[in-house]
């Protein structure tokens, strides 16, 4: 089984934890981090690192050709100067360089509010960060549309609490909630390999912590091999 997994986001939060949980789970994992961004910790865990802007296609590129085989692709990231954002315009060069190179698999973690949870979402949330949440939205209908098999996981508000071992994962788009980074990057260890998170968009959220109507029910997950 190819055991490839290219990380773009890695630097800190989430896609670091992942990282970690990965390696330690067997993968061979290849981190794509800007060139000011520290790395001595990827490189302490045994990922290799490549240094880039995911807005550059050809860096991207040779992000991909680091890897032994047609990796897994995660993509965290977000954020960027005003009118090229990476929610967007840099998961979107990531999607079409996953296409290109024959990815069997891409996650991409976007956010409560995005597409149709957009109607659940608070106005305060709205007010706040409407505009990014559009943004990750189109980035999720270019996956969509790309051909890649994917999942798109949209986690409820990110804190960077220690981990409470209650991440969970939600099929339906009424949940609220929040989720620490390193729960958030268990859950979507599995979903590197479960078939039955592909073509869905699910949503993370710690169990403790859920705000739902009474029929929510939990998306099952497999164990991690």
């Amino acid at each position: 089984m190819n055991r490839d997994l290219l990380l773009f986001g890695a630097r800190t939060g989430t896609g670091l934890e992942l990282a970690r949980l990965a390696r330690a789970a067997g993968w061979r994992v290849t981190a794509m981090i800007r060139p000011s961004s520290a790395a001595a910790e990827l490189i302490a865990m045994g990922c290799a690192v490549v240094e880039g802007d995911a807005l550059d296609r050809a860096r991207v590129g040779q992000a991909f050709s680091a890897c032994a085989y047609p990796p897994v692709v995660v993509s965290t990231l977000g954020g960027g100067p005003a009118g090229r954002t990476a929610d967007h315009l840099g998961n979107a060069v990531v999607i079409d360089a996953a296409r290109a190179f024959a990815a069997p698999r891409m996650l991409l973690v976007t956010s409560l509010g995005c597409g149709n949870s957009r109607v659940h979402a608070s106005e305060r949330l709205l007010a706040a960060i409407g505009d990014v949440l559009l943004a990750k939205t189109r980035a999720e209908d270019h996956l969509r549309t790309s051909g890649v098999p994917h999942v798109v996981i949209r986690p409820g508000g990110l804190v960077s609490d220690p981990p409470t071992g209650q991440g969970a994962i939600y099929a339906d788009a009424r949940v609220h909630g929040r989720i620490t980074r390193p729960d958030l990057a268990a859950v979507l260890l599995p979903c590197l390999t479960d078939a039955r998170v592909l073509g869905r968009t699910l949503s993370a959220i710690d169990r403790t912590r859920l705000v739902a109507p009474d029929d929510i029910a939990e998306f099952p997950l497999a164990a991690v091999a």
